[in-house]
């Protein structure tokens, strides 16, 4: 593996979203503007958690998240209107994918997940969370209501909070991100109900699974503190 590959993959991971975030600044099409907008924090927010991963933690998480991010630059690259700045995008987004594919990263990128990892259910619920910020774009094609720009900093929020192992933070999309998805889901059309239902209800139902539970409250916090004899009683239980 060259010294430069991880570094270059990396910068690849990060400019290909950068540069459909541009495009989208300059046609937005089929997109209303706002939410265009969105849709390019979304995935300038999933780049460079992307990039931090594979430049510092070098999980396999980040190599995952950079699949994700650049897939769905791939995915936009098919609904845009192509412009001055499409094939430029496309062409990074081509190479990032070359990169994250091939033996680049063997070496860099640890195989297995560490021991004392939080585990993949929590992993994948804050990055769930966070993909509501792109995923209220996608939803509303025609423009933002009041009720998606809520819906999407919510996740943001309750995501970091989470993050940071902060039990609101999972109480949060345990319970109030479903009830403030209502008014978004209602105010989209159909394609866009059916996307924000199936990532919420996706979002809720691991933030209810052990695992998540565990990753805030880890199984040493709950376990009974060690018997302190009474006076009078040995160690063994018994009297004196």
């Amino acid at each position: 593996m060259s010294r430069a590959a991880p570094y270059t993959i990396a910068a690849l991971v990060f400019l290909s979203p950068a540069a459909w975030s541009l495009h989208l600044g300059l046609e937005p099409e089929p997109f209303a503007l706002s939410s265009a907008a969105v849709i390019a924090i979304g995935l300038l927010l999933g780049g460079l958690i992307a990039v931090a991963g594979l430049l510092l933690s070098r999980g396999r998480w980040s190599k995952n998240l950079g699949r994700v991010v650049v897939g769905a630059t791939l995915a936009l690259a098919v609904v845009v209107e192509p412009g001055s700045t499409y094939w430029i995008a496309l062409g990074l987004s081509a190479l990032a994918t070359i990169g994250l594919t091939g033996p680049w990263l063997k070496g860099w990128v640890r195989e297995f997940a560490a021991a004392d990892g939080p585990g993949t259910r929590p992993i994948l619920l804050v990055f769930g969370a966070l993909a509501l910020v792109p995923a209220v774009g996608v939803a509303s094609p025609a423009g933002l209501e009041f009720t998606h720009g809520v819906l999407g900093g919510a996740g943001v929020l309750l995501g970091w909070a989470y993050a940071r192992a902060e039990v609101w933070g999972l109480w949060g999309l345990r319970v109030v991100l479903p009830v403030l998805a209502i008014g978004s889901i209602l105010q989209s059309p159909w394609g866009g109900r059916v996307l924000l239902v199936v990532l919420v209800g996706a979002v809720v139902w691991l933030a209810w699974t052990s695992e998540a539970q565990r990753a805030v409250q880890p199984l040493l916090d709950r376990l009974p503190g060690p018997r302190v004899a009474a006076p009078g009683e040995g160690a063994d239980g018994g009297r004196s």
